[in-house]
């Protein structure tokens, strides 16, 4: 799910009381849910489970929205499995959200797991080179590790044993290979929802309320895009975040946010006077605006060219067809834009491979309304074939199937809840 899918789940579990208010950042837990938690834990797995007092955490965030409880289930007792059974506004993906803050609620109160962990060091003698390797001794390390009680990780999956050959202390081993591999260190992985929601908690910058709509406006306005659940920044983002790094780089710094949001706490409090607070930023921010309307160059998005001219204004002023990036993916447009209007749709296709369906058309990518990709017929409407995963080469469908395929799309969306959706004390309707 998305952050802004996961906010909108919670927000409808909330509405229909299945959990406490769940836009905070506290870990604090009520008496009576600690209560009602260690009860359960008690009769449905035991006293070994049971610590012997309630566990209580530490806060991470330095200024924790603790007006509320941590965000836990209301009633322990019921589990996703009857929240999905409560109508047709429980999805699935209620469900399953449901069911991550049950365990984690509930594994929260349970004794931790315990492993048997054994480190083997083995002494390694070369008497003389082998493979090109100069004769030397080294110290090599393997580690394993058995898992003797489960506790809270009963309630997740638990990974494999990583269990050690027998050995005993001074026992000598023979040479048998030696496997040189060359390893190089990798780019650290692309941010995704989640992990971008824990850089910013780690840096201090937003709050839970507010992490949904940071991400929801870099997408909306075409700074990042979504390629495989990961954010990759587009040119316009690139040179937007480069123009204001540039120019606002005490704005753009991190500690910025992190010591306004500080103050304003610190305002809420009584502490400070908001006048001095806002002053002292305002003036030199503003001043600093008018300086760069007036001196700083105009930022330009970089462009791919063609090599083609436009068809609309080639006779005159000579526009050449180049392109750009939009909201819903790449486009051709004119070089004089926005003294020239001319743009077209780029048709990716895949190499000539034809629709699975009618044999005819080719398979190409295209966008919802929404920006995410997905593959369909060339010849639509007339072939309606479409796929949110690329076709393989030889796939074939005939009518029948491909009536099937939709019949069975067409459930599983209304099980997902897709219809009519009321919310409590609205007129909105979803349909």
């Amino acid at each position: 799910m998305t952050s802004k899918q996961s906010m909108r789940f919670a927000q409808q579990l909330y509405e229909e009381g299945l959990i406490t208010y769940h836009r905070t950042d506290s870990f604090n837990l009520s008496s009576s849910s600690l209560e009602q938690a260690r009860k359960y834990i008690q009769q449905k797995y035991g006293d070994q489970y049971l610590p012997e007092k309630p566990r209580v955490f530490s806060r991470k965030s330095k200024n924790a929205q603790e007006a509320h409880e941590a965000i836990r289930v209301t009633q322990v007792s019921r589990t996703s499995d009857q929240v999905q059974a409560m109508g047709k506004k429980m999805t699935p993906r209620h469900a399953k959200l449901y069911d991550l803050i049950w365990k984690r609620f509930v594994a929260s109160q349970m004794n931790p797991a315990l492993y048997d962990q054994t480190t083997v060091l083995i002494n390694a003698k070369s008497p003389q080179a082998i493979a090109g390797v100069q004769a030397k001794e080294v110290t090599l390390k393997s580690n394993g590790s058995v898992l003797k009680f489960d506790g809270w990780m009963r309630l997740f999956q638990s990974r494999q044993d990583q269990i050690l050959p027998s050995v005993e202390e001074a026992q000598i081993l023979y040479y048998q290979n030696l496997n040189a591999v060359q390893k190089f260190t990798q780019p650290p992985p692309r941010f995704n929802d989640a992990s971008l929601v824990k850089e910013l908690e780690s840096k201090g910058i937003g709050r839970p309320s507010t992490y949904a709509s940071i991400i929801s406006v870099i997408v909306d306005r075409g700074y990042v895009q979504r390629l495989e659940k990961k954010f990759w920044a587009t040119k316009v983002g690139i040179t937007v975040a480069d123009f204001l790094v540039k120019h606002f780089k005490d704005v753009m710094d991190y500690d910025f946010t992190k010591e306004m949001e500080d103050d304003l706490d610190i305002i809420s409090h009584g502490k400070k006077d908001w006048r001095k607070v806002l002053a002292s930023f305002y003036k030199p921010f503003i001043k600093n605006v008018k300086d760069v309307e007036k001196n700083a160059e105009r930022a330009t998005v970089p462009v791919e060219k063609t090599g083609k001219k436009c068809p609309d204004c080639h006779k005159t002023d000579g526009g050449e067809i180049v392109i750009r990036e939009g909201r819903f993916g790449k486009f051709l447009s004119c070089s004089r834009f926005p003294d020239c209007k001319f743009t077209e749709n780029i048709v990716e296709d895949l190499g000539g491979q034809k629709c699975p369906l009618c044999g005819e058309g080719k398979v190409i990518m295209r966008n919802t309304r929404w920006g995410k990709k997905f593959f369909g017929c060339q010849k639509y409407p007339e072939c309606d074939w479409a796929s949110w995963k690329q076709p393989e080469k030889d796939l074939k469908i005939t009518p029948a199937e491909w009536k099937k395929m939709q019949a069975e799309r067409a459930a599983r969306a209304k099980k997902r809840g897709k219809g009519k959706w009321k919310t409590k004390g609205k007129k909105a309707k979803k349909k």
